[in-house]
């Protein structure tokens, strides 16, 4: 109840300050006959004893502004009052207002797009099952290319087979290949990975099969995955598209399988 009285006095004080403040000065006169009565039993002349009340107290107007500072009520009168200063002094500096407002909405939208990376890239947990574990290594040598899977000496099968700190490693690398042979010629993005990668994330074939370590073994068959999208705009989402071979950068490449509709790498 004590909260809803202390709203209820702010309210009323913030809509009928008139009727108020003729209820502090009855409220502080009364208290100011109070405390000279008093001082006048002392012997003191009614005069003398309203001076020292008031040497004591401070002035009536002080009285009242201690007393309204009080509530919550003086903050927003207060806020109430320097925002329409700020809008007379604005409307007299048309100039000034404009390009404060264009600063203030530029700082305000840089400032949203650096919190929007931020957020995406630290603080909202990547889209996969144990995110924590998950570690991105860029790594730039000669040999170490997802191109040279096919080779022996490939240096991926070295840092797959003798790493010990990592439960599984995977390579992958964005990119942009040309498709052909089905009615016209198309780039598209794609991405390369090694049989690791899928699993490491958690992503499962909404059809068909993921990567395998035949797929990426010396010499292993030339294997795609489709994009969910893809297979729907080719193939018209025709199951049978498993088996099928696509030309992808001229090379044939069988379809093994299709990636589920919400998956987005990165």
């Amino acid at each position: 109840m004590s909260l809803l009285r202390n709203v209820a006095r702010g309210l009323r004080s913030l809509f009928r300050k008139g009727q108020v403040d003729k209820e502090l000065n009855e409220e502080l006169g009364s208290y100011l006959e109070m405390a000279a009565d008093e001082k006048m039993k002392d012997g003191m002349t009614r005069k003398d004893a309203l001076r020292a009340v008031r040497l004591e107290r401070g002035s009536l107007d002080a009285s009242k502004e201690v007393v309204r500072s009080a509530g919550w009520e003086s903050l927003v009168e207060t806020a109430w009052r320097d925002l329409r200063y700020g809008v007379r002094m604005l409307s007299k500096n048309p100039g000034f207002t404009i390009i404060a407002g264009v600063t203030l909405a530029l700082g305000i939208g840089a400032n949203t797009a650096i919190f929007s990376v931020i957020d995406g890239v630290l603080l909202e947990p990547l889209p996969y099952p144990n995110p924590e574990e998950l570690v991105a290594v860029w790594h730039t040598a000669p040999g170490l290319n997802i191109k040279d899977l096919n080779s022996s000496d490939s240096s991926y099968f070295i840092y797959r087979e003798q790493s010990r700190t990592f439960r599984d490693i995977g390579l992958y690398r964005n990119d942009s290949v040309n498709i052909t042979g089905m009615a016209g010629p198309e780039r598209v993005s794609a991405l390369d990975v090694t049989d690791a990668v899928l699993p490491i994330l958690g992503v499962r074939a909404t059809l068909g099969r993921t990567f395998t370590r035949a797929d990426d073994s010396p010499g292993g068959a030339k294997t795609v995955m489709l994009s969910f999208g893809f297979w729907q705009r080719k193939f018209g989402g025709d199951r049978s598209a498993i088996g099928k071979t696509i030309t992808v950068d001229g090379e044939l490449r069988q379809v093994i399988g299709v990636l589920p509709r919400d998956f987005h790498f990165g």
